[in-house]
């Protein structure tokens, strides 16, 4: 990990900070919180993983704050959330403790596009807002 900004043709991605070339509007939302799900980080994959062509993967995780115990699962949250337009190559997955994931294939241009700014969160949220919107993954990253 780096203490400076990704240089995206010398490096092959960064944790936390914010993902590359996508709308607020696809970027993930928990659907049990109705917050915006943590980017974790994006990996420009070598060329012997590249199933789909020139992919870059970005990957977001349920807030750190939020997976103690987590939120009461909210079925018109979960609807809402699930209903909205998303990325083309979203992929959404739970773990055993239901904690919600997502990986967005990005294509070599969206790779190298503008970061992304966090979506707001459903109206309907009720859980405590993840610190990682005011000082943590929203607010700088490292390069790996």
């Amino acid at each position: 990990m780096l203490d400076r900004p990704a240089d995206r043709e010398r490096h092959y991605g960064w944790v936390y900070d914010l993902p590359p070339g996508i709308s607020s509007e696809q970027w993930p939302l928990d659907p049990v919180t109705g917050y915006p799900l943590m980017h974790g980080f994006t990996l420009k994959l070598p060329e012997d993983y590249r199933v789909h062509g020139e992919d870059m993967v970005s990957f977001f995780a349920t807030a750190p704050d939020h997976n103690d115990g987590g939120a009461p699962d909210d079925p018109e949250i979960r609807e809402t959330v699930l209903a909205r337009p998303t990325h083309p190559r979203l992929s959404r997955m739970t773990d055993i403790l239901d904690y919600e994931y997502a990986t967005l294939l990005l294509t070599a241009r969206e790779y190298d596009g503008a970061f992304a700014i966090p979506p707001a969160p459903l109206a309907l949220a009720t859980a405590e807002r993840p610190r990682w919107l005011d000082v943590g993954g929203a607010s700088g990253g490292h390069d790996i």
